[in-house]
């Protein structure tokens, strides 16, 4: 049969379209803010077998594995979001060696060492982490958060870290009970704002809506007795797909423009190389990003430095020899109060329902 020119180039568009574009070429995109905006992330079928060892969370590119290699993180509960429960009184080790009050002020320095992790290591844990009373027995290990604002199945010897996942209403419609209850002890009690801001999957919102959402809905609970955290970035360079800075570079500009935004502490999160790379490698990066975050940490309200928690971090290469390094670092950085290792599910801190050999390395 013989076509026209013009029909030749309406079928050729049309085999573009098919081949190269398979997914797509019939199908509006959506914003992936639409896109998530309405799960419920407790809900504990999103959690069935999934494959932990496969799922790209972090920003990185999707880790190969291999007979040494730990299986890869699940995404951030929010991620996964989480799983929550009622919260326990603080405790008094998690806050060794600082005080904080609502203005965001801390006696942390950005120099000085400790000797113990005083109380700073926590358990990262969502819908996936079966039982958590496995962890009990861990004297390393005081706190606890799950991406979200109830503590479902977390041992009241944790103090429950409740967070305001996003501002959709699926999160922001609870936060004010779930906030009160979670902040009625004697203190201190401590809350924590959008997971991953910076990242197209999770929060994903530019600075102006964070801004906006920090004042509506976590200032309000500011007090001596309730302190607040920052929105947790990743360790994302350049810009996403939605053209927002990521990391730090988001992070700044947040804390520059929330003036009077009563911060005081810094959540961040990091993921390590995921091709291969060498345990040194890793140890160095995530030293690096660290001191970048403990500098840029400021409180808005005051100008006054305030310390950084590291509530996402992981290794994929040899976690356990990378936790050897590590963990005594960060116990003596002064600048960071808290940190948690992502994070307690079968096939990276659990294997069986049992605590593994990794797991064990980072609450021992």
């Amino acid at each position: 049969m013989h076509l026209s020119l013009p029909k030749l180039a309406l079928a050729a568009f049309f085999l573009e379209c098919v081949y190269a574009h398979p997914a797509h070429w019939l199908l509006h995109r959506k914003n992936r803010r639409d896109e998530y905006s309405g799960v419920n992330w407790n809900d504990p079928s999103l959690y069935k077998n999934v494959d932990w060892s496969t799922v790209n969370y972090g920003g990185g590119s999707t880790p190969t594995p291999t007979t040494t290699s730990t299986p890869a993180a699940a995404p951030t509960p929010a991620q996964a979001a989480p799983v929550v429960e009622a919260s326990p009184s603080p405790s008094p080790a998690a806050n060794q060696g600082s005080t904080t009050s609502n203005s965001g002020t801390s006696s942390n320095s950005n120099s000085g060492t400790t000797t113990s992790s005083s109380g700073k290591r926590g358990l990262a844990y969502n819908p996936s982490s079966g039982n958590l009373n496995i962890w009990s027995s861990y004297s390393q290990l005081s706190w606890g958060y799950n991406w979200d604002d109830t503590p479902q199945g977390l041992p009241s010897k944790f103090q429950y870290v409740p967070t305001l996942w996003g501002t959709a209403s699926i999160h922001s419609d609870n936060w004010d009970s779930a906030a009160k209850a979670a902040t009625s002890g004697s203190g201190p009690n401590y809350l924590m704002s959008f997971n991953e801001p910076d990242n197209e999957s999770q929060a994903n919102m530019d600075v102006g809506s964070a801004v906006a959402g920090f004042n509506q809905y976590m200032k309000p609970y500011a007090s001596d007795n309730v302190l607040l955290g920052s929105p947790s970035v990743t360790n994302g360079a350049g810009t996403n797909g939605a053209g927002i800075p990521q990391g730090l570079d988001w992070l700044s500009p947040f804390l520059e423009q929330c003036t009077g935004c009563p911060i005081s502490f810094v959540p961040i999160h990091w993921y390590g190389c995921q091709n291969g790379c060498a345990v040194s490698s890793d140890v160095s990066d995530f030293q690096s990003h660290v001191q970048s975050a403990i500098e840029a940490a400021v409180n808005p309200a005051t100008g006054e430095k305030v310390p950084v928690w590291v509530t996402e971090f992981q290794s994929f290469t040899d976690p356990e020899s990378f936790l050897g390094e590590i963990l005594p670092w960060l116990d003596g950085q002064s600048g960071v109060e808290r940190y948690a290792y992502f994070m307690a599910t079968d096939g990276i801190l659990v294997s069986g329902g049992s605590v593994n050999a990794v797991g064990a390395k980072y609450a021992s």
